[in-house]
């Protein structure tokens, strides 16, 4: 039995190393034909095969890629959508959250601070709190069972003490603020169009009272916004199947104010992550 995993096993690999560099030669070709294709004016054209290598690859070059022909196609909406992916990529581009504070600007949608580039308490320095708290946690157990005795028992131990004590509270609150901005991040989704034909552009999102296209609006949002939809007891997003068979999810704004019902095809996600 094991000899026919083995083989598996090298049948399965073969074919991985045989298709991979065939994979990587068609988007090669197809990021050529985009960079012809923006180059001659057809800045359709050059979305679509963006789009098209987006399905098998990510990269913050890709996705900036991507803004910058939404930008000129004043689909300001993707762009910022498509920004907050490459800084998401690549947090240290500075050029990045720079372009994104810009598109945002023209696309008329508020400056958030929970677009801020790569705050202390953001996802991207989940990991750096919690390791910070178990290496204070276990080098204070270290200490004080190796070499603090009853007898040391001075004003300056329990100084120490408190300074411990403080410091895994800061770092065990900043794990927390972290982890709460990685499920803020897991829910959050961008108010886009509906379709991405240049001449049926709108300029805002309806958020519905009920789910359902013949809906009045309880509140409308500028399209490029961030809006964080509701999860249900299995921390997945909500949502609900109309006759029509069109799935709505309910969104609220970043301040919790506003809320209603959006369709999935109006918004999109940040991370890669499926809202079906």
């Amino acid at each position: 039995m094991s000899r026919i995993y083995l083989k598996l096993y090298f049948f399965i690999s073969a074919i991985y190393f045989v298709l991979l560099p065939s994979l990587g030669a068609s988007n090669n070709k197809l990021f050529y034909d985009a960079v012809r294709a923006e180059a001659s004016g057809d800045l359709v054209k050059a979305v679509d095969i963006y789009c098209k290598i987006a399905e098998s690859e990510h990269s913050a070059n890709l996705h900036a890629n991507l803004a910058n022909l939404y930008f000129k196609l004043e689909d300001y909406a993707r762009a910022i959508l498509h920004l907050r992916k490459a800084i998401w990529l690549d947090p240290e581009n500075r050029e990045h959250s720079t372009n994104l504070a810009f598109a945002m600007k023209m696309g008329g949608v508020e400056d958030q601070t929970e677009l801020d580039f790569a705050p202390a308490f953001s996802v991207y320095y989940q990991t750096h709190w919690l390791i910070a708290f178990n290496l204070l946690f276990w080098t204070g157990i270290f200490v004080a069972s190796s070499f603090l005795q009853p007898s040391f028992r001075t004003a300056k131990v329990y100084v120490l003490g408190a300074f411990w004590i403080a410091g895994l509270f800061f770092s065990g609150w900043g794990w927390y603020q972290s982890n709460l901005s990685s499920l803020n991040l897991n829910r959050e989704v961008i108010a886009i169009n509906a379709t991405n034909q240049e001449n049926e552009l709108k300029e805002n999102l309806a958020l519905r009272v009920f789910a359902g296209s013949g809906s009045e609006a309880n509140t409308e949002v500028p399209l490029g916004s961030s809006l964080f939809l509701d999860l249900d007891g299995n921390n997945l997003p909500r949502f609900h199947t109309s006759p029509t068979g069109d799935k709505w999810f309910l969104a609220r704004s970043a301040s919790g104010t506003n809320k209603g019902w959006v369709r999935e095809e109006e918004i999109e996600s940040i991370l890669e992550l499926s809202i079906k």
